[in-house]
């Protein structure tokens, strides 16, 4: 598998490799996300939900401060508001681990958590009921960190994450960790973490880690990644290259159509534009399997083009 670009055909490769699981439980938020194929298999996810009241839920997905929210970014988004969209409380943390080691100031942070929060609003998060929060305004966080740090070994990150890893990652890999026993400090029962499968690392070391602290083992839900419209997958570091939340939906639409002209895979269901039709727009995928035999490239692209320049019209519905 090609570093960073996932395939249909990995999945189940990457499903077989860390034992990932079917979604079995029947809870109707779900129903749209595993019909359309996006969420993948879970982690210790059925029994975890056949036994938590909706109130002693907790939800997480949490972001970096890396750049503006994306399309992909939104495919976890949408999964984690629909569930606590049943009684479950949301939780949004935002890493500015990596703004602070390269030295942005306060204000540019507050700017860019302010923008994260703009963006948030505007795919549909009651920020009134969803508490978000940055990892250096967050005592109780930090001082989590500090009591799991002392826990962890260097062997722990160099079996998971590879003889290479450095101090910066070690700090902002245990940032993200913290934030899934968080709201288990804060009195939830169980812990419900919706992340993309190429974060299956970070979910490996939460799971090591409750075993040695003896808390609840989170839940995790796995989903598939969204293409970039250049190269490797949709990143926040990559502006330019992927489709933003806050993009205007003409621009959207042009860079749908400019981009994917020029990137081309095998299968047309690794396209980011049969992905975002899929996932985003709700277009069955028997009739973009249609679509895209009696259309030309060209005309499917545009055809998708239009329909998420009204996703965009319509805020994102």
């Amino acid at each position: 598998m090609k570093k960073e670009i996932y395939l249909e055909k990995d999945y189940n490769k990457i499903k077989r490799k860390y034992n990932i699981q079917k979604v079995n439980f029947k809870i109707s938020p779900l129903d749209k996300f595993i019909k359309n194929e996006l969420i993948i298999g879970h982690w210790n996810f059925d029994k975890a939900m056949k036994n938590i009241k909706k109130k002693d839920l907790a939800i997480v997905t949490g972001f970096s401060l890396s750049g503006k929210l994306h399309l992909g970014n939104k495919l976890t988004i949408d999964i984690a508001n629909s569930l606590s969209k049943q009684g479950a409380k949301l939780f949004i943390p935002i890493s500015d681990t990596e703004a602070i080691l390269t030295r942005k100031s306060p204000e540019i942070i507050n700017e860019n958590l302010n923008m994260f929060i703009r963006d948030l609003i505007k795919i549909g998060i009651d920020i009134r009921k969803t508490e978000i929060y940055l990892h250096s305004n967050n005592k109780k966080v930090q001082y989590l960190l500090l009591k799991f740090l002392k826990i962890l070994r260097i062997y722990d990150l160099k079996r998971i994450y590879g003889e290479k890893i450095d101090l910066p990652t070690i700090f902002a890999i245990s940032n993200m960790m913290v934030d899934v026993f968080y709201p288990l400090e804060n009195g939830y029962k169980q812990v419900v973490v919706v992340l993309g499968v190429d974060e299956i690392k970070h979910a490996q070391l939460v799971k090591l880690l409750s075993r040695r602290i003896k808390m609840r083992e989170p839940s995790f839900l796995f989903t598939k990644i969204l293409n970039g419209l250049k190269s490797d997958k949709m990143s926040k570091s990559k502006m330019k290259e992927n489709i933003l939340i806050s993009d205007k939906p003409t621009v959207a639409k042009n860079k749908l159509v400019k981009n994917s002209l020029k990137r081309k895979f095998k299968s047309i269901s690794d396209e980011p534009t049969y992905q975002i039709a899929k996932w985003h727009l709700s277009i069955p995928e028997n009739k973009l399997d249609k679509l895209s035999k009696d259309l030309s490239h060209y005309e499917f692209i545009k055809y998708v083009a239009n329909k998420l320049e009204g996703y965009f019209k319509n805020g994102f519905k």
